[in-house]
């Protein structure tokens, strides 16, 4: 929202999460692969936190009002997209080293294969929650991606939205960034110390492509499915997550739900948060129990259903029961993708392949999905015009078809996935309490 308000423009949203992806995925290969060299993940984690949340802050400078002052209003729109993809490259660098290379390899060593199902769950539900948080606290400082119907009695004549909505979004990072910084410092007292051993005689260098090597993916034709099936439920889902609170605050008449920005907005999508979330928890209990492939089927055709009825959708409470049915679908789909990965997953090579996962779970998903979604807004023709008269396409519903094109490819995978689950029932995953072999006694990190 906050780059919408800037820029009234699906293409920086587009460009950002592109570069944010492929920012993601690499620091996670380098920085994942150093983890498990060192064998500390816990500094990494908590100073990661620590930088992550100031540069959280200073992403509020990035505005309209500022990069017209440094390259002229011509310029302005471009200045705001060029410098949010380089700030939020830099903030994604420290974000995915704390919790995508670091914190996400911890978990998996921590659990197992009979409670990750549950750990999953709450992975993916509390992120969701936080959004409940965010809305709440942006309702509250003004932060939105247009302006509300009381922002625009208070707007003084002549200045425009992104300048008039500048202030409530420096609150905002505010508030978020200063309580990251905290995050990371407690961190650092409640965080167990780690307990893997520093793998000092491995080789930096060629553990960067360990997971990508032909004879890795032969050895583990589970985990690659199963990151296939990712790739695609994914990329559905960056087919309009990034446009999705977007759409539901801009007009009918620019192709949006037209919920607005006032109560309407919050009502909605808060009740279509929280209900998804507790959907996920309810199942999430009894996930390991029931076993996660057979409602891996069931809740990708959740995700489908409610994409499906999202897009027919033309009323508020059409816009919650379906949002509820996708929202829901999405969280208990990735908790049970997440899980079947991290099973499948060596523990004692675990950092080494959070990179993979970060390819095929996040690069060639925003890759693909996000740009894909944008061109289909400019071919649409529907476009929002903004206070600076700069013409710009809007999002539609029609996100939600190509997202539904993208769950049925991940059928395929999943099938695949079940069937050798009803040939081969027993998982033959070494626990994460069970010891491993000295890294000098495996073969695979050797050059």
């Amino acid at each position: 929202m906050w780059v919408y308000s800037q820029s009234s423009s699906t293409s920086a949203i587009t460009w950002m999460s592109v570069f944010s992806a492929i920012a993601a995925t690499l620091t996670t290969i380098f920085m994942g692969a150093l983890s498990d060299k060192l064998g500390n993940r816990k500094t990494f984690i908590a100073v990661g936190y620590v930088v992550w949340g100031l540069s959280v802050v200073s992403f509020s400078f990035i505005n309209r009002d500022n990069m017209s002052a440094l390259f002229g209003d011509a310029n302005a729109v471009l200045g705001v997209g060029i410098f949010m993809v380089v700030l939020d490259c830099i903030m994604t660098f420290f974000g995915s080293t704390s919790n995508d290379a670091c914190f996400n390899a911890r978990v998996t060593e921590i659990t197992t294969s009979e409670n990750r199902g549950k750990v999953e769950t709450a992975l993916s539900v509390l992120p969701l929650f936080a959004n409940v948080i965010v809305l709440l606290v942006a309702g509250i400082f003004g932060a939105n991606a247009q302006l509300s119907d009381t922002q625009k009695s208070q707007i003084s004549a002549g200045e425009s939205t992104a300048s008039f909505l500048k202030m409530p979004w420096f609150y905002f990072f505010l508030a978020f960034g200063l309580l990251m910084v905290i995050v990371g410092m407690v961190s650092i007292f409640l965080l167990e110390k780690d307990k893997i051993a520093p793998k000092k005689d491995t080789k930096y260098w060629s553990n960067l492509v360990y997971g990508f090597k032909p004879s890795v993916i032969k050895k583990n034709p589970k985990l690659y499915i199963a990151l296939l099936g990712f790739m695609a439920f994914n990329t559905a889902i960056n087919c309009f997550m990034p446009f999705y609170m977007v759409y539901f605050q801009n007009d009918t008449q620019y192709g949006g739900a037209g919920v607005g920005s006032g109560t309407n907005f919050f009502i909605c999508l808060g009740s279509i948060l929280i209900a998804a979330s507790l959907l996920a928890i309810i199942v999430g209990l009894f996930m390991d129990k029931i076993g996660k492939m057979k409602l891996l089927l069931p809740a990708l055709a959740l995700t489908g259903l409610g994409l499906l009825l999202m897009y027919f959708s033309h009323a508020l409470w059409a816009y919650i029961i379906s949002g509820i049915l996708m929202m829901g679908g999405y969280l208990i789909s990735t908790a049970i993708l997440g899980a079947i990965i991290r099973d499948e997953t060596p523990t004692d090579q675990v950092g080494l392949f959070q990179g993979v996962r970060m390819v095929f779970v996040v690069l060639i998903p925003f890759a693909v999905g996000t740009p894909i979604t944008n061109l289909v807004f400019q071919l649409s023709g529907i476009t929002y015009t903004d206070s600076y008269n700069q013409t710009s396409p809007a999002p539609t519903a029609v996100m939600f078809l190509v997202a539904l094109g993208f769950i049925v490819l991940a059928l395929a995978p999943s099938l695949w996935l079940i069937l050798r689950e009803k040939k081969n029932p027993k998982v033959l995953v070494p626990s994460s309490k069970e010891e491993t072999k000295p890294e000098s006694d495996k073969t695979p990190h050797q050059p």
